[in-house]
C-alpha cells in the first residue's frame, strides 16, 4: 500500500476468516513499522476481542447487525474483508455505505475483498441425483452474469458489484467450494478462531448417531474442495495484488473480480464413503457400508433443511483467474477424502460434540 491505512476485518473469528487473518498478519509484520497497516476487527465476543488485542489488532465489540457501527468503521478503511457473513443484505449495505460516505469525502476508492460461495452456483434442485449441472468458469464473464439473483449469496454479490460500478469500491469477491482442513493458527490456539470445517460438523455427527455414513439420495453430486490455508494463500494473494500499485492492474474488479476456489472435486458419495470406513475401522460400525438417510432420518440429523439441500446439490467450477494471478494449490481431493478421516477419527476420540 502507498502509506498506512486502516484494514476493517468483518470475521477475524470463522474457520476462514480466522485463517486468512493469521496470513496477513504474517505479510504486514515484514513490513516496515511505519508503513504497516492499522488492523480493526469487528468481533462480537468481548472476551475474544480483548484476546485480539494481544496480536495488534484493535477489536471492536459489536454486531453485524449493528449496521451504524459497521457504516462507521467501514468509513474509515481504505481496505474491507468481508469475511462473516455471504446472505446478510443489511449489513453489506452498512458496509457499502461506509466506503461510499469515504470516497465522497476523501476521493479514494475503497478495496473489499468479500468471502461469498460456490452456493452462488449449486443446483439446488439435485438432491444428490446426478451430476450433469454445467462446470462454472470464472474467467467467463457472460457465464457468470448468468447466476441467478435467486442464487444462495447472490443478493449480496450483487450489492458488492453495483457498488463497484460507480467507482467508489473496488470489489474482489472470493466463491469458496468445500473448505476442509484443521485450522492450524495462534488464533486457534489462542482461543479466538473456529477450527474446523462446516460440512463435516454437519455430516459426521450423525454418523456416529446412525454408525454408517449417510447420503443424501444417491449422493451422485459433485463439489470442487479447497485446503483453508491454501484458500488462505488466494485471499493474501489478493490483498497483496491490489493494494501495489504496479501489480494491481493485472486483477480485474467487479465482474472480473471473481474468484473460484477449487483444486479437485468428489461427489458426497466420497465423503460419506470415506466417514463410512474409518467408523468401521475403529469399531463403531458393522461394516464400511453407505446408506440414505430416510425421510425423518434426514430431518433429525438436519434440522435445517437448507443444510441438507445444500451438502446434496451440485456445484462445479474451476477457479482459472486464481491460478491466472499466480495462485498455486497443491492439496487436492486425496488429501480432502484423507482429512475426513481424520475429523472422523476426532470426533470419535474426543465424543460427538468436537
Amino acid at each position: 500500500m502507498a502509506d498506512a491505512e486502516t484494514i476493517l476485518y468483518v470475521g477475524a473469528t470463522g474457520y476462514i476468516g480466522g485463517t486468512v487473518l493469521h496470513k496477513l498478519l504474517g505479510h504486514t509484520a515484514a513490513q516496515p513499522e511505519d508503513s504497516r497497516p492499522r488492523f480493526v476487527a469487528l468481533v462480537r465476543d468481548a472476551e475474544k476481542a480483548e484476546k485480539l488485542k494481544t496480536f495488534g489488532i484493535e477489536a471492536v465489540v459489536g454486531e453485524t447487525a449493528d449496521v451504524v457501527l459497521l457504516e462507521r468503521l467501514a468509513s474509515e478503511a481504505a481496505v474491507v474483508f468481508s469475511m462473516a457473513e455471504s446472505d446478510n443484505v443489511a449489513s453489506a449495505n452498512a458496509l457499502l455505505s461506509g466506503c461510499k460516505t469515504r470516497f465522497e469525502k476523501t476521493g479514494k476508492e475503497t478495496i473489499l475483498i468479500h468471502t461469498s460461495g460456490a452456493g452462488a452456483i449449486a443446483d439446488m434442485a439435485c438432491l444428490g441425483a446426478h451430476s450433469n449441472s454445467p462446470t462454472w468458469d470464472d474467467l467467463d464473464l457472460e457465464q457468470l452474469s448468468r447466476i441467478r439473483s435467486t442464487q444462495l449469496h447472490r443478493p449480496v454479490d450483487l450489492q458488492i458489484l453495483a457498488a463497484d460500478e460507480p467507482g467508489y469500491i473496488k470489489s474482489y469477491i472470493v466463491l469458496p467450494t468445500t473448505v476442509w482442513g484443521i485450522a492450524s493458527t495462534p488464533l486457534v490456539e489462542a482461543g479466538i478462531q473456529r477450527q474446523h470445517n462446516t460440512l463435516l460438523t454437519h455430516m459426521v455427527p450423525p454418523a456416529i448417531d446412525r454408525r454408517q455414513g449417510g447420503i443424501i439420495g444417491e449422493g451422485k453430486n459433485v463439489w470442487g474442495n479447497v485446503e483453508v490455508h491454501e484458500l488462505a494463500d488466494l485471499f493474501l494473494l489478493i490483498y497483496t495484488t491490489v493494494t501495489d500499485p504496479a501489480l494491481s492492474p493485472q486483477a480485474g474488479h467487479g465482474q472480473a473480480g471473481l474468484y473460484f476456489a477449487e483444486n479437485g472435486s468428489n461427489q458426497l458419495r466420497q465423503v460419506s464413503e470415506a466417514i463410512s470406513q474409518t467408523l468401521f475401522e475403529a469399531g463403531h460400525a458393522a461394516n464400511a457400508e453407505t446408506t440414505t438417510f430416510g425421510a425423518e432420518e434426514l430431518k433429525e440429523s438436519f434440522p435445517f433443511a437448507i443444510v441438507a439441500t445444500l451438502i446434496a446439490s451440485d456445484a462445479k467450477c474451476s477457479a482459472h483467474r486464481a491460478r491466472a494471478l499466480g495462485w498455486t494449490p497443491r492439496l487436492s481431493t486425496k488429501e480432502f477424502l484423507e482429512n475426513v478421516k481424520v475429523v472422523t477419527r476426532n470426533y470419535l476420540e474426543l465424543g460427538r460434540a468436537a
